[in-house]
């Protein structure tokens, strides 16, 4: 169970590794100096079966980009996003009024399976409970947009009750929900000059 420095004290959990877990190298866009490539497309420095081909000298973005599993203990163990169909991200959430920003998580089912995730369930209720926020983020086709929503509120009566099935149920027509929207391709800005061909 998140406490009052779940957000605030964030190192990496011990025991926690990346192991052959490459997802983060296909569901993530990446626009770094060294390294451009859209959401859901498999790095093209990514080995089958070998991860990195270039880990030694791989970009600061990929180097310093940790998901919520390595991150947060209270995120559940059984939630590795390569086992899980899960992966788990800190997100910024940023008040309209004042620009204040709030760190919380963003959850991203990858595939309907996902949404049987042994502690799916137990680690959504847990971040809702400590009033930390939680958007589910529901990737488009292979080089489009997302569709993200906070999930706060609508889960709120499924955590306090404990009614796992409906706080899973939600989720799930959330995520159809989100999965018939409109989604736009992914423009990456150009490049400065100088990285041409990079």
């Amino acid at each position: 169970m998140p406490d009052g420095t779940a957000m605030t004290d964030i190192g990496l959990v011990p025991g926690r590794e990346c192991g052959p877990c490459t997802v983060c190298c296909v569901a993530l866009t990446i626009d770094d100096p060294d390294l451009r490539k859209v959401q859901g497309y498999r790095c093209r420095n990514m080995l089958p079966g070998k991860g990195c081909g270039i880990y030694e000298t791989r970009p600061q973005a990929c180097r310093a980009f940790f998901c919520g599993w390595r991150q947060l203990k209270w995120v559940r163990p059984t939630l590795r996003p390569d086992q899980s169909g899960v992966l788990v991200r800190l997100h910024y959430e940023v008040a309209k009024t004042t620009g204040e920003q709030r760190l919380g998580v963003m959850i991203t089912l990858l595939t309907d399976a996902a949404l049987k995730a042994e502690g799916l369930a137990e680690t959504v209720a847990a971040a809702v409970n400590a009033e930390i926020p939680v958007y589910l983020h529901v990737p488009g086709p292979p080089g489009h947009t997302a569709a993200e929503a906070r999930i706060n509120d609508v889960l709120r009566d499924a955590v306090i009750t404990h009614d796992k099935p409906a706080l899973l149920e939600t989720l799930r027509r959330a995520r159809a929900k989100a999965k018939g929207g409109k989604f736009k391709p992914i423009v990456l800005p150009p490049r400065p000059a100088g990285r041409a061909g990079q």
